[in-house]
């Protein structure tokens, strides 16, 4: 697969879920958007921590953040049913071989062995989350999937070192944090 096929497929890739719950297409977010939305979070909470004293690569967990979905510019934007039963890691690990480039991103943000993966991996959640709180305030009924990610947003928020950052990202759950 060329990089141009890659990239087009991600910009027009509507994500599954939401159209699972009645969100319209035209209106649909795409894998390019969730993925840029996760990167740029991301940049912005390893700042966060860096300022916290923690040795943080922005750059790189941004760069995670924007490849953690690029395998479903192959396979398709999977919904969770079908990822509960199927081991969705492997084939996108498939995806990346026929990309050529970034399955070492792919692996590390799987892996979530790096504080930047797991920067990347919270910035996912925080992104579908937030992206749910814009369609629910726009009428549609997508709650299933914020109350969905609440909890391992959670999780997340109470390892070392994001736990140190918890206060900000609790406000990002309010719609408050980017903002200031």
């Amino acid at each position: 697969m060329d990089l141009e096929r890659m990239i087009v497929a991600s910009k027009n890739l509507v994500r599954t879920g939401w159209m699972q719950k009645g969100i319209p297409p035209a209106i649909g977010e795409t894998v390019a958007d969730h993925s840029f939305e996760a990167a740029v979070i991301a940049y912005y909470l390893a700042r966060k921590l860096g300022e916290k004293g923690i040795n943080v690569n922005p750059d790189h967990a941004a760069v995670l953040a924007l490849f953690h979905d690029a395998g479903e510019s192959v396979l398709g934007d999977l919904p969770k049913w079908t990822t509960e039963r199927i081991n969705k890691k492997d084939a996108e690990k498939e995806a990346f071989d026929e990309f050529g480039f970034g399955k070492e991103l792919f692996v590390e943000f799987k892996e979530q062995k790096t504080i930047e993966s797991k920067i990347a991996k919270i910035s996912d959640r925080l992104s579908t989350y937030l992206q749910s709180e814009r369609y629910m305030k726009q009428g549609y009924e997508v709650k299933e999937i914020a109350e969905s990610y609440l909890p391992e947003i959670e999780n997340m928020i109470s390892d070392y070192p994001i736990t140190l950052i918890k206060d900000f990202i609790e406000n990002v759950i309010r719609s408050k944090a980017f903002k200031e």
